[in-house]
């Protein structure tokens, strides 16, 4: 069943970049919610200046080292974090906790008035999984709801099945203990 609904939120469209210095210069960035929440790939050097120019001031990266290099000038010019998230290569799967962890990181942030840029390598599996999540917990929306406020802004974004149930089970979990509160 979730293939299937997985299927829907596919883009139809290639989001692929033409103008090669192009897609070095500017970072693919796109909002989740406007001026709070932003998704895309890993930055380079080259692209502070978009993430200065777009406002953001804290940045979540959801990559292993191995992965891809956190540029050393990231955590000196913005508020940074390092969560390292499993994608769908890993052979284990997301851990809710940690997702929870992760998405009370970022709504603080966005508390204190920071714009916030979630990024994993691609931006395509793990970023727009916590982008969910924090839109189930933080702006009350149901799982398909807040997959489809993500794929409508950020077209690459493809979340797999263990990405789904541990949005599922982390919702589940706080509705059975309601630590974090919407804020609609």
């Amino acid at each position: 069943m979730l293939k299937h609904i997985q299927a829907v939120f596919r883009p139809s469209h290639s989001s692929k970049r033409t103008d090669r210095q192009g897609a070095i210069a500017s970072l693919a960035l796109d909002w989740i919610l406007p001026q709070q929440l932003a998704v895309g790939p890993l930055p380079n050097p080259q692209n502070y200046s978009s993430l200065h120019q777009a406002g953001i001031q804290s940045v979540v990266s959801l990559c292993a080292p191995s992965e891809g290099i956190i540029p050393a000038d990231i955590p000196q010019q913005f508020d940074h974090a390092r969560f390292i998230l499993p994608d769908s290569s890993y052979i284990f799967g997301l851990d809710p906790r940690q997702l929870r962890h992760i998405v009370h990181h970022i709504h603080t942030r966005i508390q204190r008035g920071q714009a916030v840029y979630v990024h994993c390598l691609a931006g395509v599996e793990r970023s727009p999984t916590v982008c969910a999540s924090y839109l189930c917990l933080h702006q009350g929306l149901d799982l398909w709801e807040a997959v489809a406020v993500v794929t409508r802004q950020h077209p690459i974004a493809m979340l797999t099945e263990s990405q789904f149930r541990a949005i599922r089970t982390l919702m589940h979990n706080e509705l059975a203990s309601p630590s974090v509160s919407p804020s609609l």
